[in-house]
């Protein structure tokens, strides 16, 4: 009866210890899974922002009526910018627009000159290249590519509603705005400045830019993306 009762209990025994190696297997390998989804979202989380900040600006540029065009994510080439990629540009008789967008949080600091902003949130402080600098490089691969020197631009850098501009002087070069300002700064210019001829001259050129085929964009993509990492030699922005 004793051997009986012994050979039950070490069969418990083996029972919860086997039980609790699974628990315990399951617990380790739920928290690898965690690990890594945490992983993946923070390094994609800037990405999902910034699309998210992308279909914003999209959704807001569709707000300004059928004598504007707007064209989204362009890359040109050009032979002393290289390889550029324009957030969006905005053709009209006004002119054309060049939009450079920032979907960041924070404070932003940062004046025309400077080669680096920075962006503040809490006690975290960060760099990015002068976006007002970044676009003036857009703004003459489109002229080159349009080959139209004296072509009317005007730049604008568009940064998400939740930051804070923290500058101490206006800018003379750019419209630095909010989202939401977007339209307004668009359409304050609205003096002529192109022929019709000139504005479907220009639309024809872009159209092909923005008919590329999916796998050559996505090539160019990611030839711009290692052309992006060698230039701009600063810390990331927190998005």
């Amino acid at each position: 009866m004793y051997k009986i009762w012994k050979v039950s209990v070490y069969k418990m025994e083996l029972f919860f210890a086997t039980v609790l190696y699974i628990l315990k297997l399951k617990a380790f390998w739920f928290l690898v899974a965690m690990v890594v989804l945490i992983t993946v979202v923070q390094l994609q989380l800037p990405k999902w922002r910034g699309a998210v900040g992308e279909r914003i600006v999209q959704k807001r540029l569709k707000k300004l009526g059928e004598e504007y065009r707007a064209y989204h994510d362009l890359y040109v080439e050009d032979a002393q910018y290289g390889l550029t990629q324009i957030d969006h540009v905005v053709v009209s008789k006004y002119g054309l627009h060049v939009i450079e967008t920032k979907h960041y949080k924070g404070w932003i600091f940062g004046s025309e000159n400077q080669k680096y902003w920075t962006q503040i949130i809490y006690k975290n402080k960060r760099k990015f290249y002068n976006p007002i600098r970044q676009n003036y490089g857009h703004i003459e691969a489109l002229k080159s590519r349009l080959n139209l020197p004296n072509l009317p631009v005007c730049s604008i850098i568009a940064f998400s509603n939740e930051v804070e501009f923290k500058f101490k002087e206006p800018f003379r070069s750019a419209d630095v705005v909010h989202y939401r300002g977007l339209v307004k700064a668009i359409k304050q210019d609205d003096r002529p400045r192109l022929t019709d001829n000139q504005v479907n001259s220009i639309i024809s050129n872009l159209d092909q830019l923005a008919d590329l085929p999916k796998e050559e964009k996505k090539s160019i993509r990611k030839a711009h993306l290692q052309q992006v990492r060698k230039k701009y030699n600063a810390t990331p922005a927190r998005k």
